[in-house]
């Protein structure tokens, strides 16, 4: 395990401490033809004892079928995370993230320790060779449910490792294929528009960094800015 790695599963563990997972919560009620009584005498149970099943129907549901959505998120948070971030839940990553802005997550006692897991899981991901999910949906869903791209940026620029350059490449190629970039948004909802960030960006980095096949094609999706500043 590498630090990058050791320092996510450090991140998981306090925030497990901090969110009280182990511990029942109030009573839960939702939509009654979705959740039968048993599902929400789980949900309102310890986190920790949640089927698989259940907690990834929770995580995905809409925020408007519960009565108190923020509460339960707030509970949830701690294992819906740790699945997201080692590749075990089946659901979307930008879609948690929408649903973290959804229950308010930065007003929650334990937002440091979210933040701190979001940080974590980042580096963690650019550090591994394949990572589930891979570095465009991470940098995805740590952008909207932070609301900003510079800091995993910044982290990006400053980790040039051949693993992280080559994430970079592949994520730009991607990018490129199909035309993404200079319409880019980011989240469930398209919450987050970050075309124009990430080709500024793109091209502050040292050459080497993206190769000159790339560069040369970021240059000419820049040139109508270019032209009009």
């Amino acid at each position: 395990m590498t630090t990058a790695q050791q320092r996510l599963h450090h991140a998981l563990d306090a925030l497990d401490t901090a969110g009280r997972s182990s511990q029942p919560g109030p009573p839960v009620h939702a939509c009654e033809h979705c959740w039968s009584d048993r599902d929400f005498a789980l949900l309102a149970g310890p986190a920790t004892l949640l089927p698989n099943g259940l907690l990834h129907s929770a995580a995905a549901k809409t925020p408007a079928s519960w009565d108190d959505f923020p509460t339960l998120y707030r509970r949830l948070a701690p294992r819906i995370l740790r699945q997201l971030t080692t590749g075990r839940l089946a659901v979307d990553g930008p879609l948690i993230a929408s649903r973290l802005l959804a229950a308010d997550w930065r007003e929650w006692p334990h937002a440091g320790q979210v933040a701190d897991v979001l940080d974590a899981w980042w580096s963690a991901a650019l550090d591994r060779p394949a990572p589930t999910p891979d570095v465009p949906e991470v940098l995805e869903t740590v952008a909207t449910a932070t609301g900003t791209l510079a800091p995993w940026l910044h982290t990006w620029a400053n980790t040039p490792t051949r693993t992280a350059d080559r994430h970079l490449a592949d994520t730009v190629e991607g990018w490129l294929r199909w035309g993404e970039l200079p319409g880019l948004t980011f989240g469930f909802y398209q919450e987050l528009q970050v075309g124009a960030e990430l080709t500024k960006w793109l091209l502050a980095l040292p050459p080497g960094r993206i190769g000159p096949d790339r560069r040369y094609w970021l240059e000419l999706i820049n040139l109508p800015a270019t032209a009009d500043s």
